[in-house]
């Protein structure tokens, strides 16, 4: 897949007469992940000469497997209120940052259409173990960075099998259609809920770390089935 287009493309801000600026969280977290950004790449190759239908069709298996269980987890983690055993609720997320999130946790669904047009029953499909932790607002941002570059990327593979294979976003494509035409102006908003999160060094780090654990356990994931251990997966 061809992930992120460039976050932050501006380089340290400064002049002759002052130290430059601190690079910002966007350029701390395109550079920092461009190892396991690149090595996910290589594992997918979905814009290469070499991918067949049927190779796209267990691509987006793979996907179903990743993103099914993350946004769950994602969905639960982020609700506004949590339940305690015995019923008790407490604050668990800004009611903001809930409803910034579950715009965009659909990519599942849009994982289940494109496998029906291609004659995958999702039921039966294996679903990743070892996913990124999830346990504070930095943990989610981090993953929420890799999730929706991602989906910006996907426009590019949109073209791609729309061309080799004639697979549309209504035949099999939806899910690296994105948010169609507003897929740029989310990307946007995702950069400043990034910015916006990130008022301390430690919160970037936070961030940047798990931006790069989420590139990490989807390679994992999607490495060939002789490199993956059977304990990260279930059905």
């Amino acid at each position: 897949m061809t992930f992120l287009a460039v976050a932050d493309s501006a380089g340290p801000r400064g002049n002759a007469l002052s130290p430059p600026e601190p690079p910002s969280i966007l350029s701390r977290l395109r550079l920092e992940t461009r190892g396991e950004h690149d090595a996910v790449e290589q594992v997918l190759d979905l814009i290469g000469s070499s991918l067949t239908r049927d190779g796209y069709r267990h691509r987006l298996e793979q996907f179903y497997g990743f993103y099914a269980p993350l946004e769950q987890a994602l969905r639960a983690r982020c609700a506004p209120l949590h339940r305690r055993a015995g019923g008790a609720t407490f604050a668990a997320w800004p009611v903001s940052m809930h409803l910034a999130l579950v715009p965009r946790l659909n990519k599942t669904a849009h994982l289940r259409q494109d496998l029906g047009h291609l004659g995958v029953l999702t039921a039966t499909l294996p679903l990743c173990r070892e996913l990124p932790p999830l346990e504070g607002p930095a943990q989610v941002l981090g993953c929420l960075y890799v999730l929706e570059g991602a989906t910006l990327g996907g426009r590019l593979i949109t073209q791609h099998i729309g061309t080799t294979f004639g697979i549309t976003p209504t035949t099999g494509g939806s899910f690296f259609e994105g948010y169609g035409e507003d897929t740029g102006k989310m990307w946007q908003a995702t950069r400043h809920l990034l910015v916006s999160s990130a008022p301390d060094k430690q919160t970037e780090n936070t961030m940047v770390d798990n931006a790069i654990a989420t590139f990490a356990c989807l390679r994992r994931w999607c490495e060939p089935d002789e490199k993956q251990p059977e304990a990260h997966r279930h059905a």
